[in-house]
């Protein structure tokens, strides 16, 4: 494998190191290593473990659980049913994605994997290529929305998703699993998870292989559009922990993803492109330690961490460019509690972020320095209130501050929870917005850009019902942005990036209904309104107006059996046609898009699983000129030990 030594040096690095075991009750830990213990407490909103009945921003939350139920084998597919989330893909798997939180381009969402920041660097705007992360050895993810810089600094404007390896405990376990279906695809892989001394040391270490044949990037159903996009994936990550005692623990977890996929360069339809592609590599990790003093009042957590991003493309057998990206960082986070509704959270980072590219032969790098400083105060046992700050010191555009509130007010004789928040919010913009080369155009960065700036609000309720089985939630929000920096596109004689003039507004609705009337059956479902407009009124376009999904999941035989579907459907959506000249601006289609899971355990660590995708074979895009898969069978076998 290209560069397994990366692969090999982090693990050795993990497993000399000692590491953390962090709870829900005994963490200072930055977001990401945390780890509650049920989706009642949370950590990204503010970066200690809270009840989620304190928090007054918007989060959801998607277990370990739901990822196993619905057969999830990337991360970007369970996004999908997340209330204020729409995702796009420009072809088969492998291919670019697009994921746009509460309106925001893609480089508006932070991404957190194990408190690593892994959005690469080296991207035409700094984004986290979820097209690569396959969904396994994942504990939890929480999608936090609306602006979050107090907290996370540049790039949190959308919200932030938080995602959270699982821990090592108890006697050695593990499995073995291969998967096969439609499109030539086969998944192979296998995990190990354990504890040693007591559980002093946990570990927890997974590897699976992807192989497509895939489908055309350019729409098949379009004529002159039939060679499949092959792709293949080799993944690992792993968390190794250990407890030094009551008051200290430390940490180490790496994750490592490469492989290489095809795409049709030239996009859109009539434009099938049989030897184009990239080879991709992804590989970050983090060590950290930490420590509880004055009864556990005052906690404290240092941290260092690297990730690194690398393409190279490749056309007709010959190399044609590269793109190398990578972060090191390095950061310190506190928390002070005075009582348990009276908490103190404070922290320092620093990081340097880095670029280099065929184009681009000298290493571009900057440097952020951040402070922050947020406290929680609880009043009545029902009133919740947080107010945050946070100054950042950019290396090239200077000092920023930000801030935030939020309030939580609990109503326990009727069920009824009322929320809120306020935010403020920046993005710096990327290296490659700044400096970037292509084509030929000495001008296609524009060292002359501003930083975008957001104002964030949204006030929500929410319900239970039906002796606390029932659960319905109601979010409206707003973010203004700013200096939205915009793609102008090539040819033009002036910088190809540019500062949008006036406010962009994304506003909207969020509802949601969660139903469990037993332990056997559970039923969920999202609706999101979303208008993104500039100021000129223009609509943003690749932003549904309209989204709906939901998931039911049913347990039977004693819970040896599970049947998962999982419907979606979105409507009104508008994307430029660039195989018209002129490009037209129009409409895409309208798809209900359903997958239905199922698994038996035939014996007791033997397992069978079967999906079936796109249930009812529709024909649609989720960007203009670009194919999605049609009807297809995927069966499994997992064998526990």
């Amino acid at each position: 494998m290209k560069k397994i030594i990366y692969l090999v040096s982090l693990s050795a690095m993990a497993t000399a190191t000692p590491a953390l075991a962090d709870t829900a009750t005994d963490s200072a830990a930055s977001a990401g290593n945390a780890e509650p213990d049920g989706s009642d407490i949370v950590v990204t909103a503010t970066r200690v473990p809270t009840d989620i009945g304190k928090i007054g921003s918007s989060i959801t939350v998607i277990t370990a659980k739901e990822l196993e139920n619905r057969q999830t084998r990337f991360v970007l597919d369970a996004l999908q049913t997340t209330p204020g989330l729409s995702v796009a893909q420009f072809g088969a798997r492998g291919t670019d994605s697009s994921l746009k939180l509460r309106g925001q381009n893609p480089e508006g969402t932070f991404v957190l994997i194990d408190g690593v920041e892994v959005s690469d660097p080296s991207r035409s705007q700094t984004a986290f290529d979820f097209s690569q992360l396959l969904a396994t050895n994942i504990e939890r993810i929480e999608v936090l929305r609306g602006s979050q810089s107090v907290l996370y600094g540049s790039e949190a404007i959308g919200g932030v998703i938080n995602i959270v390896s699982k821990r090592g405990s108890g006697p050695l376990t593990g499995s073995i699993f291969g998967e096969g279906g439609s499109y030539g695809t086969y998944l192979l892989g296998g995990q190990i998870r354990g504890g040693l001394a007591n559980d002093r040391f946990g570990y927890s270490v997974d590897l699976q292989y992807l192989h497509t044949d895939g489908f055309s990037a350019a729409d098949e159903n379009l004529p002159g559009n039939s060679e499949g996009e092959k792709y293949k994936n080799f993944s690992s990550s792993g968390r190794f922990d250990y407890q030094f005692s009551d008051d200290w623990y430390a940490k180490a977890v790496y994750r490592y993803a490469e492989g290489t996929l095809n795409y049709d360069a030239c996009g859109g339809p009539y434009c099938d492109d049989p030897d184009v592609g990239d080879d991709f590599l992804q590989y970050s990790g983090r060590l950290s330690t930490g420590f509880s003093l004055l009864d556990g009042a005052l906690r404290g957590e240092f941290g260092a961490s690297y990730a690194r991003n690398e393409r190279e493309g490749f056309d007709n057998g010959a190399d044609s460019y590269f793109y190398y990206g990578d972060r090191t960082k390095f950061d310190f986070q506190g928390s002070y509690a005075i009582d348990a509704d009276n908490v103190l959270v404070f922290g320092a980072e620093t990081k340097n972020d880095r670029m280099r590219s065929d184009a681009v032969s000298d290493r571009i790098s900057v440097r952020n320095n951040g402070f922050y400083a947020l406290y929680q105060l609880g009043l009545f046992e029902s009133l919740y209130l947080s107010a945050g700050v946070r100054i950042d010191d950019h290396e090239t555009f200077g000092t920023f501050d930000t801030y935030r509130g939020t309030a939580a007010y609990n109503i326990a004789a009727t069920g009824t929870k009322l929320k809120g928040s306020y935010s403020t919010g920046f993005r710096a913009p990327s290296l490659f917005e700044l400096y970037g080369r292509c084509c030929g155009d000495p001008l296609f960065g524009n060292i002359n850009l501003k930083p975008e700036t957001s104002k964030s609000w949204d006030l929500g309720i929410e319900q239970k019902l039906a002796d606390d089985t029932l659960q319905l939630e109601v979010v409206y929000f707003q973010i203004d942005t700013r200096n939205k920096i915009n793609f102008i596109g090539f040819g033009d004689p002036e910088p190809n990036y540019f500062n949008v003039p006036g406010r962009t507004r994304s506003k909207g609705v969020e509802a949601s209904l969660a139903w469990n009337p037993n332990e056997a059956l559970s039923v969920r479902v999202a609706y999101t309104n979303n208008q993104v407009r500039a100021a000129t009124g223009e609509r943003l376009q690749n932003r549904p107006r309209h989204y709906i999904s939901g998931n039911m999941n049913y347990t039977f035989l004693n819970e040896r059996a599970n049947l998962n579907l999982t419907a979606s459907y979105w409507s009104d959506t508008l994307d430029t046609d660039f195989s018209t000249f002129p490009s037209q601006i129009v409409k895409l289609d309208n798809p209900v898009v359903i997958t239905l899971a199922g698994r038996l355990n035939l014996f007791e660590k033997t397992e069978l699983t079967g999906r079936i995708e796109n249930l009812l074979d529709e024909k649609y895009q989720t960007e203009a000129g670009y194919g999605t898969a049609g009807l297809s069978f995927y069966a499994g076998i997992r064998q526990s030990f």
